[in-house]
């Protein structure tokens, strides 16, 4: 999906250093970083070369594109985290990235809406150019590409790969993360299912309560030109929060607690303090 760029923008940062110093010294607004950041924490943090397992990404609509993939590994080496829960699976090719890059003992949760929630509506009634310029519409398109095949990029899975593996299946609207026991148990949250205000709000809310006082949220399609309600939620959020935009991609992050000192503190050295 194409990404929307504003002259405006501030040069984006560009050493692990920098990005120390301005979330020492910013409490709130949204911070750009250049992806090599967090390659240069991957490097600081490995004497050697770092693997990752990624497939080739999807040419269709609504799957992270070769940068934010890498990006999103990277996070997932920086945080290691022993839970991850996603909402949006879509066709798997996420949630095979977080699950295959993740350390063996990482249990991932993903949640979509299903087969209850199937499109009527087939492929081939949809035109391109109304995919490009209406985020209902290109909702509309993305359940109907579900209701079409299984989540197929979790087919290659190993078995000792999917019983960490929980696919959740609801309208993410309703869902309760202490019916699961996942309130404050949570270390990163992937924010890429519904795309309206309403379910980018609750779904929010709900990675909030999930990671508790120490976790990750990490947002997809912010600054999309189609899915603009993504973009609005984070921005009226970064009024009061400091978040972190990877640029060339459209993923924003939210640091919070412990999670944050340990990320921002990598490839820097010295103790963080924590903006006021």
């Amino acid at each position: 999906m194409p990404l929307q760029q504003f002259a405006s923008d501030p040069a984006p940062i560009a050493d692990p250093a920098a990005l120390l110093h301005h979330c020492e010294t910013h409490s709130a607004g949204v911070a750009a970083i250049k992806p090599k950041v967090l390659f240069l924490k991957i490097e600081a943090e490995n004497a050697g070369p770092v693997p990752m397992k990624i497939n080739v990404p999807s040419s269709g609509f609504g799957s992270v594109t070769l940068l934010e993939a890498a990006a999103l590994i990277s996070i997932v080496k920086l945080v290691q985290p022993r839970k991850i829960f996603e909402f949006g699976t879509f066709l798997g090719y996420s949630t095979a990235l977080l699950i295959d890059n993740a350390a063996e003992d990482c249990a991932v949760y993903s949640l979509d809406l299903g087969e209850a929630h199937a499109s009527e509506t087939t492929l081939e009634s949809y035109a391109d150019a109304d995919l490009r310029r209406d985020g209902n519409i290109n909702d509309d398109y993305l359940r109907a590409v579900q209701s079409a095949a299984p989540p197929r990029y979790l087919g290659g899975l190993s078995d000792a790969i999917n019983a960490r593996l929980t696919l959740l299946q609801q309208d993410s609207r309703t869902f309760d993360p202490a019916a699961h026991g996942l309130v404050g148990t949570v270390d990163l949250v992937f924010v890429d299912g519904g795309h309206d205000l309403e379910t980018v709000a609750i779904d929010t809310a709900n990675a909030r309560k999930m990671i508790g006082d120490s976790g990750v949220i990490l947002w997809h399609d912010f600054r999309s030109t189609i899915h603009g309600d993504v973009t609005t939620f984070v921005e009226a959020l970064a009024k009061d929060e400091l978040v972190i935009h990877v640029q060339h991609t459209m993923m924003a992050m939210l640091l919070v607690g412990d999670i944050r000192t340990q990320f921002l503190g990598i490839g820097v050295g010295g103790p963080l303090q924590d903006a006021d």
